[in-house]
C-alpha cells in the first residue's frame, strides 16, 4: 500500500491574529487549507462583503499557497435553542431568519470562491446557554441525549430549508459538532442525516466533542457512523474528569481521551480525503495561541508518522 497523504487544515480564528497574518502563520505551521468564519481581528464583518471584497479574499488566501475547504459567515444555528422555535412557523423567528441569512450569504461566498461546503451548527439543547444546563445529566447518561420526535421534526424542517438553498448554490452543508448542539454524537448526527436523506449533508467530525458528550466508542463504532459523511475533522483533545458534572479539561492533541491513532489508521485505510482541521482550545504556559497550534501540529504529525 502506498503512503497516504493526509490533508492538513486549520481553523484560523484559533490564532486570534489579523487575517493576513493568520494566513501566513497557518502556512508556516504547515496547513494546506483553511476554514474561517471571521476575517481575523482586523477585518470587516463577512456579512458586509461585496463581490469584489470576496474576490480579494480568495486571491489573498491563494497568495499564501492555501485553499479554503470550508467557510461560514458567523455561526449559523449555533446559539438558537431549538425549543424556542415553533415547528409550523420557525421561519418567522427573528433569530432563525438572521441565521438563515448568514447561511445563505455563506453559500453565495462559497459559490463565488469555488468552495464546496459551508459550515452550519445544529441548534442548542433546552436551556443550554444558561447556568443550569437542565438536560446535561440526561445527555451524559444516555451517551448523547434522546432527541424527542418533535425536536427531530424541527431539525428536519430547518435543514430542509437550508438544503433548498444549498441546491441553488451547489454547495454542501457541513454540520458541526458541539456538546451543546443536537449533533453532539455520531449517533445523533447519523439519525439526523438519515432523516434528511440528502447527499449534500456532510459533517465536520469532532471526536473530542463526542467524547465530552458521553459517547464511549468514538474511534470505532463512532467512526463507522460518521465516515460516509465526512467533510473534515475538527481536531482538539480533552480529558473528561467527571462527565456527569461536566468536568473536563482541554489538552494537546494526542494527550487526552480521544484515540486519535485509531481514527487516523481508519482514515488511512479508507484513503479518506477528509481534511484534518486542527484547533487548539488548550492554553500552554506561555499563553500563546500560536504555540498551542504548533504543539498540536507537531503531535498530529508524530501520530501520522507512527501509524
Amino acid at each position: 500500500m502506498t503512503e497516504h497523504r493526509f490533508r492538513l487544515g486549520m481553523y484560523l480564528p484559533e490564532l486570534a491574529l489579523p487575517f493576513d497574518d493568520s494566513l501566513a502563520k497557518a502556512k508556516e505551521i504547515g496547513a494546506d487549507c483553511v476554514w474561517f468564519n471571521t476575517l481575523g481581528t482586523d477585518g470587516p464583518s463577512m456579512r458586509e462583503l461585496d463581490d469584489a471584497a470576496v474576490d480579494r479574499i480568495g486571491e489573498q488566501v491563494a497568495s499564501h499557497g492555501l485553499e479554503i475547504f470550508l467557510i461560514n459567515v458567523g455561526n449559523p444555528f449555533k446559539q438558537i435553542h431549538l425549543t424556542d422555535l415553533d415547528l409550523d412557523c420557525m421561519e418567522e423567528n427573528p433569530e432563525f431568519r438572521q441565521d438563515m441569512d448568514d447561511m445563505v450569504r455563506s453559500m453565495q461566498i462559497a459559490a463565488r470562491l469555488g468552495v464546496g461546503a459551508v459550515g452550519v451548527f445544529t441548534f442548542a439543547w433546552p436551556g443550554e446557554y444558561t447556568a443550569a444546563k437542565p438536560t446535561w445529566p440526561m445527555r451524559w447518561l444516555t451517551r448523547g441525549g434522546h432527541i424527542a420526535d418533535v425536536d427531530m421534526e424541527k431539525l428536519v424542517r430547518a435543514f430542509s430549508f437550508a438544503l433548498e438553498e444549498a441546491e441553488k448554490y451547489d454547495v454542501d452543508l457541513a454540520l458541526s459538532m458541539m456538546p451543546w448542539n443536537y449533533t453532539n454524537t455520531t449517533g445523533n448526527f447519523r439519525r439526523l442525516a438519515e432523516a434528511l436523506n440528502s447527499p449534500r449533508i456532510k459533517v465536520m467530525w469532532g471526536p473530542s466533542d463526542n467524547m465530552n458528550s458521553g459517547e464511549a466508542d468514538v474511534a470505532t463504532a463512532g467512526f463507522l457512523n460518521i465516515h460516509p459523511y465526512l467533510h473534515g475533522l475538527h481536531l482538539k483533545d480533552l480529558t473528561v474528569k467527571d462527565g456527569l458534572q461536566l468536568d473536563f479539561s482541554y489538552c494537546p492533541i494526542g494527550e487526552g481521551d480521544v484515540d486519535y491513532p485509531a481514527i487516523l489508521r481508519s482514515l488511512r485505510d479508507r484513503r479518506s480525503d477528509a481534511v484534518l482541521s486542527v484547533a487548539t482550545h488548550f492554553v500552554p504556559p506561555s499563553g500563546s495561541r500560536e504555540e498551542a497550534m504548533q504543539i498540536n501540529y507537531a503531535n498530529l504529525r508524530r501520530m501520522i508518522a507512527e501509524i
